[in-house]
C-alpha cells in the first residue's frame, strides 16, 4: 500500500507504469518451450529441504528455457525466485558469490550465461518465526529481494555483483565480463552493466550511454516490452543509486512503462509502475521512497484484494497518489479499495468523478455495502463484485461515457435508511436494501492493472456515523472475504432477491446472524486451514469483537491480525504465519507456530469454557494488539506490520464445523462528520516513517 501527497505536477504522473512477476534470461542453445519445463514448487521444496545446490540447479533449467510474461506472471516462480534470495541472504558473501558465479557464468558444459530478473512477493512474517526454521531471528531471515532502492525485485546478476563487491572480487568479475561481451557473448553486457554500478570506480559513462540508448536511441526499444527488457529495469534500478544516473534511470523506468500495455505483459504494469514511482521520488522528491508506502491520508484507508495465490505471484498492495484535490490509483494487486475512515449510514449521497476509457486503462469504480461498482461506457453494463471481487454480476447500464481519451463520469451512491442505490451519471442503476449495514463503508475501487484518476470527492446531506457495526447481521456475507485460501461463501442478493435455494456446500455461510463454518469430508481438505477476512483493515483505536462455539479444538476459531494468526490453546497464546501453501517462500510449514512469552498475560491456562459461547476482542491501542478471551487479557504484542491489517476468523484445521456470532466493530469514531473533510476530503497527515522489514 502506498499513499503520498506529491508535488510533482498531474501531468508527470500520467506516463507513470510497472510489473509483478516476470522473468527473462539469455542463452545461445535456445529452446522451444511453450510453458515452464518444471514446476518451480520443486524448488521451494528443495529449500525446504535446506539443499539449495538442488535448489539452484532446478532454478537453472527454468531460466534456460524462453519463457513469456504468461508463463512468469501466472506461476509460482516469483515465489521461488523469493525463496532463493532467502536462503542465499543466510550464508557469507564469498559463499554466495561462489554459487552465483558457478550459476551465471559460462562453463564447460554450458556456454551460455544465466542472468534472471522477476518481481518477487514482498510480505515478511516476523523475526521471530526463524525459530521455526531452527535458526536465529536475525535481520536476514526473511530477507526481501531489492534491487537498488526498488524492493520486491530479485535480480541474481545483481547479487552477484553485491558478493563480488563485498568479497573483493569485483574487479576480476568485471574483466571476465568485458571478455564475455567481446565475445558477443549473450547477456554479458547486461550483466557488466550491474558490475559496473556496484562498488566504486565503476565506468559510470558506460551505463549512463546504455540507459540512454535503451530510451531513445535504439529503434528496437520502440513498441511492444518483451521478457528480454526485463533487466533493463534491474540496471535502472541499481543505477538509482548514483546521483549522476537518476535522471537517466528514471527515463528509462517511465519508457518501460510506456511500452509495457500489450495484453501478454498486463500483469506486470503494476511492478513497473511502482519501480517508476520509487524512481521519481528518489529523483525529484524530498524524502526517501519510504514516504511511498506509508498512508498519510486523513480519511481513507487503503486495502487490497489479494489471495495467497496473488501472493506467492508477487502482486503489491495498492498505490494510490494524491495531488491538488485529485486522487490516482497508480498501481496495485488484484483489486484495490480505498475506504472511508468512518462507517455512514442513514440519508446521505457519496459522490465523485472518476475516469474511464484511454489507453493507459482506467476504469475507476466506488464501494459501499461490502460491493464494488463499476459502470463501464464501452460496455454499456454496470459491473459488481462482493469484496472477494469474485460473483460478478452485470446489469444493462448505458449511461458512462467512454472515449479513446479518459474521460470522467459522475457516479453516486444514494443511502436511505432503507437501504442504497448506485448511480451513473444521475441514473439509477442498482438498488439495495439494509444488507449494506453490515459493510457501511463507502469507498473508491479499481483493479490492480488499471490507473483512474478520482475528482471532486464530495459527501452530502446527513450521515450518521454508527457507535457500532454489525459485521455479521441478516443472511449475507457483505464485506467478507473468504478467498485467502479459495474458500467459498454464497452469492450476494440484490434487494427484493429471494434467498438461493441451494445454501448448503459453502465453507462460510451466514444464517440468521450466525457464521457457519462448514466441516470437510474429504480427509486432505480437512487437515488444511481456513481464513475469512473482514475487507476493511483495523485501526489504532479500534476493537473487534465475536463469539465462538467452543467444543473441542476442532471448532475454535482463532482471532487473526493481517497474516497473523493468535492460536488460542490450552497451555497459552501461540501466533502463527499464514502461509500461501506449498508455494511458500519464507520456508515456513502452514503449521508453524512461534512462542513469545514476553507477550503472553493472563493466567497459565486459557479461560476456555467448553460447551459454551467463548468472547474474543482484539483491539489495537497505543501501538499494540490486545487479545482478551472471555474478559482477561491473554495476549499483548506491539504493531509490526508494514500496514493496516485486516482482521481475519482463522481456523487452523476444517475437520469439524464452527460457529461464530456476535462479530462487532467499534471505534473512537466521531458522531458527526469533520467539519475539515468537506473543505479537503484528500486531507494528509504527518505520521512518523515506519522502517519496512
Amino acid at each position: 500500500m502506498m499513499i503520498i501527497k506529491l508535488s510533482l505536477s498531474a501531468a508527470h504522473l500520467l506516463p507513470i507504469v510497472v510489473v509483478t512477476g516476470f522473468l527473462t534470461c539469455w542463452s545461445h542453445s535456445f529452446v522451444s518451450a511453450q510453458t515452464i519445463p518444471a514446476d518451480s514448487t520443486v524448488i521451494l521444496r528443495q529449500l525446504t529441504e535446506r539443499d539449495l545446490d538442488q535448489a539452484l540447479e532446478s532454478l537453472g533449467e527454468l531460466v534456460d528455457q524462453p519463457l513469456t510474461f504468461r508463463d512468469l506472471a501466472y506461476s509460482s516462480l516469483p515465489s521461488a525466485a523469493a525463496g532463493v534470495n532467502r536462503s542465499l541472504a543466510q550464508l557469507s558473501a564469498d559463499e554466495q558469490f561462489d554459487r552465483l558465479e558457478k550459476w551465471t557464468l559460462p562453463s564447460e558444459d554450458r556456454k551460455h550465461l544465466r542472468l534472471l530478473a522477476v518481481p518477487v512477493p514482498a510480505d515478511a512474517p516476523p523475526r521471530v518465526f526463524g525459530r521455526s526454521l531452527g535458526q536465529r531471528p536475525v535481520e536476514s531471515t526473511f530477507a526481501i529481494a531489492s534491487v537498488g532502492p526498488v524492493r520486491g525485485f530479485f535480480c541474481s546478476g545483481w547479487m552477484l555483483v553485491q558478493a563480488a563487491d563485498e568479497v573483493g572480487r569485483l574487479a576480476r568479475l568485471r574483466s571476465t565480463l568485458e571478455e564475455l561481451e567481446t565475445a558477443d557473448v549473450a547477456g554479458a553486457t547486461e550483466l557488466l552493466m550491474l558490475a559496473y554500478v556496484a562498488g566504486s570506480r565503476g565506468d559510470l559513462d558506460r551505463v549512463k550511454s546504455y540507459l540512454q540508448t535503451h530510451v531513445a536511441d535504439d529503434p528496437a526499444s520502440a513498441g511492444d516490452l518483451s521478457p528480454d527488457a526485463i533487466p533493463h529495469a534491474a540496471i535502472a534500478s541499481a543505477a538509482l543509486l548514483h546521483p549522476e544516473l537518476q535522471p537517466f534511470a528514471e527515463a528509462l523506468l517511465d519508457h518501460l512503462v510506456d511500452r509495457g500495455g500489450q495484453a501478454d505483459a498486463i500483469a506486470l504494469r503494476p511492478f513497473l509502475r511502482i519501480a517508476h514511482a520509487t524512481a521519481v521520488q528518489v529523483y525529484r522528491g524530498q524524502s526517501s521512497p519510504e514516504v511511498l508506502f506509508e498512508n498519510r491520508l486523513k480519511y481513507w484507508v487503503p486495502a487490497t484484494v489479494r489471495s495467497s495465490t496473488d501472493i506467492q505471484r508477487g502482486q503489491p498492495s495498492g498505490v494510490w497518489l494524491s495531488h491538488e484535490h485529485h486522487l490516482l490509483h497508480l498501481a496495485g494487486g488484484n483489486t484495490d479499495v480505498l475506504l472511508f475512515r468512518f462507517p455512514l449510514v442513514g440519508e446521505f449521497e457519496f459522490v465523485c468523478e472518476t475516469q474511464e476509457g484511454g489507453a493507459i486503462g482506467t476504469d475507476g469504480g466506488l464501494v459501499y455495502g461490502g460491493l464494488q461498482f463499476q459502470a463501464l461506457g464501452r460496455k454499456d453494463t454496470l459491473q459488481i463484485w462482493d469484496a472477494d471481487s469474485d460473483h460478478p454480476l452485470i446489469r444493462p447500464s448505458p449511461f458512462a461515457r467512454y472515449d479513446v481519451q479518459p474521460v470522467f463520469n459522475h457516479v453516486s451512491i444514494h443511502s436511505s435508511d432503507d437501504g442504497a442505490k448506485f448511480e451513473s451519471n444521475f441514473h439509477p442503476v442498482w438498488f439495495d436494501d439494509a444488507a449494506v449495514g453490515s459493510s457501511p463503508w463507502i469507498g473508491l475501487r479499481s483493479s490492480g492493472t488499471k490507473r483512474p484518476v478520482f475528482r471532486n470527492i464530495q459527501i452530502h446531506g446527513t450521515p450518521t456515523i454508527p457507535r457500532e457495526v454489525r459485521l455479521t447481521s441478516g443472511d449475507q456475507l457483505r464485506g467478507w472475504q473468504s478467498g485467502f485460501f479459495a474458500e467459498t461463501q454464497p452469492p450476494f442478493r440484490a434487494a427484493a432477491e429471494t434467498e438461493q435455494e441451494t445454501t448448503s456446500g459453502f465453507d462460510w455461510q451466514l444464517h440468521s446472524g450466525e457464521l457457519h463454518a462448514a466441516k470437510q469430508e474429504d480427509d486432505a481438505a480437512a487437515r488444511k486451514p481456513g481464513l475469512l477476512q473482514y475487507q476493511r483493515p483495523l485501526l489504532e483505536g479500534e476493537k473487534v469483537q465475536y463469539e465462538f462455539m467452543y467444543n473441542g479444538d476442532g471448532t475454535i476459531v482463532h482471532p487473526a491480525i493481517g497474516r497473523l494468526a493468535y492460536l488460542l490453546e490450552s497451555g497459552g497464546v501461540r501466533v502463527r504465519w499464514i502461509t500461501s501453501g506449498e508455494t511458500e517462500w519464507t520456508g515456513l510449514q502452514s503449521d508453524n507456530a512461534a512462542i513469545e512469552p514476553l507477550n503472553r498475560r493472563g493466567p497459565r491456562t486459557l479461560p476456555l469454557k467448553e460447551n459454551q459461547w467463548n468472547v474474543v476482542t482484539i483491539k489495537r491501542f497505543g501501538g499494540k494488539c490486545h487479545i482478551t478471551l472471555n474478559d482477561e487479557l491473554i495476549y499483548q504484542r506491539a504493531d509490526d506490520f508494514d500496514v493496516a491489517p485486516q482482521i481475519g476468523l482463522y481456523r487452523s484445521e476444517r475437520t469439524e464445523t464452527s460457529r461464530v456470532r456476535n462479530v462487532l466493530l467499534t471505534g473512537d469514531w466521531p458522531e458527526t462528520l469533520p467539519s475539515d473533510f468537506a473543505t479537503d476530503p484528500l486531507d494528509t497527515v504527518e505520521r512518523p516513517l515506519r522502517s519496512r522489514p
